[in-house]
């Protein structure tokens, strides 16, 4: 059924089931969902979530269906299926011993994605060098955004999906099904840019504002357990080397800040980006 630029009133949708950081979530029939974004958000980068997830849908990368995009007054949002699941991370509450399987599962699941190919994506290199003139980057003097682009163009290139924000809270369990959602970052290329995000998001990604301390030393441990069995199972389902891995650090630095440009990790990335840019991109 297509919906693409169906209006909604905000009296008909009523109040928000989930509130994240980009977005509202509201129920709709059918076992559909309405991710309604802020007034602040670009609608190019709706449309590229649109697009990215049809595609990822009909190459089997995720079950999830996207029904097009919708308005409710001055904010644009996407139809997509009611996933009446809860998120890797949260299996544990159920049964303490997931924790011990979410490594494993998350290393087979990003390795089964990226046995996918697809031409409909952006190719990872464009992103990165449109996020090099971008506005969070411009700490970066023009020398040092050609030495970026440089040791970018000199990866391998690739036509894997990749994902691009791969973590557990982007992974639903619905019964015996895992689904991958939230595709708006999600690129082609080399499967080894796709880990070493995902490596970057739980050294350096920031935990949801407003967390207890208490709560960030315990999930900081987590995050770490959690990390090192994700990447020891990633790497013996694929053969992937650390070096493959490592040698995507600085895009990973220059994808994270010109994607989402987080206040709270501004400083720490730029000082590491500044200083792989001058050890050559080498980690």
């Amino acid at each position: 059924m297509d919906q693409q630029n169906k209006e909604y009133s905000k009296t008909s949708l009523g109040k928000p089931f989930a509130i994240g950081r980009s977005a509202d979530l509201f129920a709709l029939p059918e076992n559909q969902i309405l991710k309604l974004f802020f007034p602040e958000a670009k609608e190019s980068e709706i449309d590229l979530e649109v697009k990215n997830t049809i595609e990822a849908n009909q190459q089997g990368a995720t079950k999830m269906r996207c029904y097009g995009k919708a308005k409710v007054e001055n904010r644009f949002g996407i139809v997509f299926d009611r996933l009446n699941g809860i998120s890797l991370t949260k299996l544990p509450d159920k049964n303490p011993l997931e924790l011990f399987r979410i490594a494993g599962k998350l290393a087979k699941l990003h390795y089964g994605i990226h046995q996918l190919k697809s031409d409909k994506f952006q190719d990872i290199k464009e992103i990165l060098n449109h996020c090099l003139e971008s506005a969070p980057l411009s700490f970066l003097s023009a020398t040092e955004k050609e030495k970026a682009k440089s040791y970018i163009a000199t990866l391998p290139n690739g036509n894997s999906i990749l994902h691009l924000d791969f973590h557990p809270e982007n992974v639903i369990v619905e019964g015996k099904d895992e689904i991958i959602i939230d595709w708006m970052t999600a690129a082609k290329g080399s499967p080894a840019a796709d880990v070493a995000f995902t490596y970057l998001l739980f050294t350096d990604g920031e935990l949801w504002p407003g967390t207890p301390k208490l709560k960030i030393i315990f999930y900081t441990i987590i995050r770490k357990f959690i990390l090192g069995g994700y990447l020891k199972s990633y790497k013996k389902l694929s053969g992937m080397m650390d070096a493959e891995i490592s040698a995507w650090r600085l895009p990973s630095l220059i994808l994270r800040m010109g994607l989402w440009d987080i206040a709270s990790e501004r400083e720490g990335l730029r000082a590491q980006t500044i200083r792989l840019l001058a050890n050559g991109g080498k980690v």
